[in-house]
């Protein structure tokens, strides 16, 4: 186990002082960030050394105005800086398509892009086959980070070596020292970390104190409480490390890390003195024990046959702590009457009630907070899971007070740069247990491998991927490539992958995926392959007023919703709404189209799921990029009322026509009038220019539809499937069918079909 010895942190800033200094301090914040939690993660950039950036940084606060960054992938402390905290650039911050945060204040100390702790060969260099992504798990390792009441516990291990460390800092007469506290198990090998770095300063080590001048800044660190044979060296004039010998005794130690101008320097000796208290602490109480209450609303809307309608399950968007609510993950625990929902802030909350007639008294608690991003959620054995930038995280309420105490790093194998586009989307598990994840790419071009980025990011080797992480969280492998911005997938009952994904470079219009292991669909910058592989074509193509930004799909398992059981529902995000998937496969090749279910959301429609225990849909969304959407996020459950559903529900196409089957008996005149129905198709272009207009099929090189005429309609012998003769059927990208019919029983059937035909046999 970690830890025998517990000595001394140095935090002068204290529990009881932040705690009375919290109201003012928090006032120099916006409510979007963590006001009320002790960090925000974020890819961090910082004002020296140049170009330097924390891609999955830990923004963490250590006193009334001193702050550092943690870099989980290279296990660095990337700044610690004084005054103002993070800027809110970047698109979940301010919804701008720019840069990410970067500190506010006055940085203090930094260290390059390097590894925090030195290799087997105490090298600090980086040894990841491209910038992006953790090291090698023999070298370092990223376990997760503990939260107690507003101190933080980082948990790690250097070569197999199991460490804690908690930030601190000294705050007295206008000076700050930055303060590691590090606690080891029995060290097996020789362990060398990283401090600091001053570009073109002279130094060395003084009575013990190191210290390294660059004109008239001057910083000093000192080592506390190390064991017999650790020490302090300064490396190549510019570098401070910390050497701890092997066979040494598990135990703690601490650094102290001052800078300021040659005038203050003398302070520091003063400051290196100050005595405090470790505590390490892995629980705390819970910050957030009232729940937000709310009011449910039934049948908000419903479809016109009245066989689904939608309840309401009203969000906490207000709240005591002003937090942002943007509902990105969704699930259920196994008593069916809670859910979790994840943020794209970052934030977890628990909803209970889901069994309470008409949705009265809904309580949300919030469990969780400080994510990177939270597009994805998953609930596996009544554990919480949740996709971001950085990492799987899996939950831990250690005390059982109702808010998450370990925020446990399950996987974090995926690459991040500082794109604004890097949205880690969803968050699936296979029957076997294994997840599933989708990631998007840099969109306007982005930067071809390492080098530019910016706002726009780098193009690393899981950008625009669907991922497969073991139910252990060992191993991440790649299962396709080529998504732009893939908001949303689905995972079959037997393993069947699909996806969504967004009109533009070499998307040229939304499409609905049917994903196979080591395919390729369509933004040949995130192939990842050389040459490029031939691009697999959808399931079928939606045009924009269907689908301008694809949500998530999901299977329907329960056996109280309706007719559709075994069938694929895939959501629009872009145009909040929900559609039944009518797929067919032709020889190998997946195609088809959709039909809408005519109901309306409270927000976007993006991550659906049903619920085990009430056999309802239930379906989450938020408004952040271009939405019809009319509430920032929204909590929605359709239902079936038992109501005879009246619509189509298969569609297959070959020689002989296309075939229409309907819900119910069809009124055997109107169906075989060829009158009631009418065609449109149209093709489009893959280029690397943002989306494509239209083209004839006849005349591929014409812009724009052009109709098709039905020659005839007739009816099967059980009265549900119409047979519609096509002069001139071919392949093409999209083909709209309007028809209206009406059903054996009078009842009306108004609606379209959109598909898409690859293979005409």
């Amino acid at each position: 186990m970690i830890l025998r010895i517990t000595l001394s942190l140095a935090v002068v800033f204290s529990p009881v002082v932040w705690s009375q200094e919290k109201a003012v301090w928090q006032q120099k914040l916006s409510k979007h960030l963590q006001a009320d939690f002790p960090y925000t993660k974020a890819a961090v950039r910082t004002q020296f050394p140049k170009n330097n950036v924390a891609n999955k940084g830990m923004a963490i606060i250590v006193g009334r105005e001193a702050f550092m960054c943690f870099d989980t992938d290279l296990l660095r402390w990337a700044a610690g800086w004084t005054g103002g905290y993070i800027t809110e650039d970047g698109v979940s911050f301010k919804g701008n398509h720019g840069a990410s945060p970067r500190i506010a204040g006055a940085q203090k100390f930094g260290n390059p892009s390097i590894a925090g702790w030195a290799d087997a060969k105490g090298s600090f260099a980086d040894s990841r086959p491209e910038p992006f992504g953790p090291l090698p798990r023999k070298h370092i390792q990223w376990r997760g980070n503990y939260v107690a009441d507003d101190q933080v516990v980082l948990s790690y291990t250097v070569h197999g070596v199991g460490i804690l460390e908690q930030p601190g800092s000294i705050e007295k007469d206008g000076q700050t020292v930055f303060v590691r506290s590090i606690q080891h198990e029995d060290i097996s090998a020789d362990l060398v970390a990283l401090v600091c770095e001053v570009e073109n300063a002279k130094g060395g080590v003084e009575d013990g104190v190191a210290i390294l001048v660059a004109g008239d800044q001057v910083t000093q660190v000192a080592l506390m409480n190390a064991s017999k044979g650790s020490e302090l060296e300064v490396q190549d004039n510019k570098r401070v490390v910390a050497k701890l010998a092997k066979g040494t005794k598990a135990g703690t130690f601490q650094i102290r890390i001052w800078s300021g101008s040659k005038a203050d320097h003398g302070q520091f000796a003063a400051l290196a003195k100050v005595a405090s208290k470790a505590e390490f602490r892995k629980v705390g109480k819970n910050r957030w024990p009232d729940p937000v209450v709310t009011q449910g609303r039934m049948n908000a809307s419903s479809t016109p046959d009245g066989a689904y309608v939608t309840d309401v399950l009203t969000s906490p968007e207000k709240n005591q702590w002003d937090r942002r609510v943007r509902f990105g993950g969704l699930d259920f625990f196994s008593d069916g009457n809670r859910a979790a929902l994840s943020t794209w802030d970052g934030d977890v909350w628990i909803v209970s009630g889901l069994k309470n007639e008409n949705l009265k008294d809904l309580k949300w608690t919030r469990f969780a907070s400080g994510g990177f991003e939270t597009l994805g959620l998953k609930i596996v054995d009544d554990v919480i899971y949740t996709s971001g930038r950085d990492q799987i995280t899996r939950y831990h309420d250690l005390n059982k007070d109702g808010e998450a105490d370990y925020y446990e790093s399950f996987n974090n194998e995926i690459t991040s740069s500082q794109g604004f586009h890097e949205f880690v989307f969803d968050l699936h598990t296979d029957k076997e247990g294994n997840f599933y994840t989708i990631k998007a790419g840099p969109v306007r071009g982005g930067g071809r491998g390492f080098g530019g980025g910016g706002g726009n990011g780098n193009i690393s080797r899981h950008a625009g991927s669907l991922m497969k992480i073991d139910k252990y969280g060992k191993k991440l492998t790649v299962v396709a490539t080529g998504f732009r911005a893939p908001n949303g997938m689905g995972v079959g009952p037997n393993g069947q992958l699909t996806s969504g994904d967004n009109e533009g470079s070499w998307v040229p219009r939304c499409p609905i995926n049917w994903i196979r292991n080591g395919g390729f669909y369509g933004v040949e910058t995130l192939a990842h392959k050389t040459p490029v592989p031939k691009h697999d074509k959808p399931l079928c193509w939606l045009d924009k007023g269907w689908d301008n930004s694809g949500g998530g799909q999901v299977w329907v398992t329960s056996d109280k919703w309706g007719p559709f059981q075994g069938e694929l529902l895939h959501t629009s995000y872009g145009q909040s709404s929900i559609y039944l998937v009518l797929k067919e496969e032709v020889g190998g090749q997946m195609q088809g189209g959709v039909v809408k279910l005519p109901l309306r959301f409270t927000s976007s429609a993006m991550r659906p799921r049903f619920n085990p225990s009430d056999g309802h849909l239930y379906v989450a969304g938020l408004k952040g990029w271009q939405s019809n959407a009319a509430r920032i996020t929204g909590l929605d459950r359709i239902r079936y009322t038992g109501k005879k559903v009246y619509t189509v529900r298969g569609l297959k196409v070959n020689k002989a026509g296309v075939h229409l089957t309907f819900t119910q008996p069809m009124d055997a005149k109107m169906a075989a009038d060829s009158e009631n129905y009418a065609i449109t198709r149209w093709n489009y272009q893959r280029t690397q220019n943002y989306g494509s207009p239209t083209f004839k099929v006849s005349n591929p090189k014409e812009r724009g539809n052009e109709g098709v005429k039905i020659t005839g309609a007739t009816l099967s012998a059980d009265r549900k499937t119409v047979t519609l003769s096509v002069e001139d059927l071919r392949p093409c990208d999209q083909q709209l069918i309007r028809f209206n019919v009406k059903a054996a029983d009078g009842t009306s059937i108004r609606t379209e079909v959109m598909h898409t035909i690859h293979i005409l046999e």
